[in-house]
């Protein structure tokens, strides 16, 4: 069962992964040698979420082309609503999610997009804090969407490759 702190701490960062290790490391009573400085300090950084910095993200860095979110955007891969039961709240668990689904994403940046896409610690905060917000995604629209970015939805994006 979790302590009151890691509810109060942890649930208003939106479930991201890198708050919920900071708030696991704060419920221990030390912490590891790797992640503190001479003092025993925690030199923990997390970077402040942004849902509207990952509402450009998202749409900017063609992760709209496979994933939907307010019914805009691409069904190869899961949608990304908020609502969404299947998405997971669980922030390692969502990496997981990304990460088992590596492969095809890349060869589907590959040949929609001609390049694979780089994201910084920042940038997977902040797309994150994006698809963890409800109310931010209900004003997602075509509109936000870059042009080359509508052209690749509108054709229709490759199928992976098996």
């Amino acid at each position: 069962m979790r302590s009151a702190f890691y509810k109060q701490a942890c649930r208003p960062l939106g479930a991201f992964a890198i708050a919920v290790t900071l708030c696991t490391f704060a419920a221990l009573t030390s912490v590891p040698e790797a992640f503190a400085d001479e003092t025993g300090a925690s030199e923990i950084t997390l970077p402040k979420m942004d849902a509207d910095a990952g509402k450009s993200l998202f749409a900017d860095r063609g992760c709209v082309v496979c994933h939907s979110i307010n019914n805009v955007g691409g069904d190869t891969g899961p949608s990304l609503d908020a609502s969404n039961l299947n998405q997971s709240r669980d922030p390692f668990e969502f990496f997981a999610r990304m990460w088992r689904g590596a492969e095809p994403m890349l060869h589907l940046q590959q040949a929609d997009l001609g390049y694979q896409i780089d994201f910084s610690g920042q940038d997977l905060a902040d797309i994150f804090a994006f698809v963890q917000d409800g109310t931010m995604q209900e004003g997602f629209t075509e509109a936000d969407l870059p042009d080359h970015i509508r052209e690749i939805i509108d054709n229709g994006p490759s199928i992976p490759q098996e």
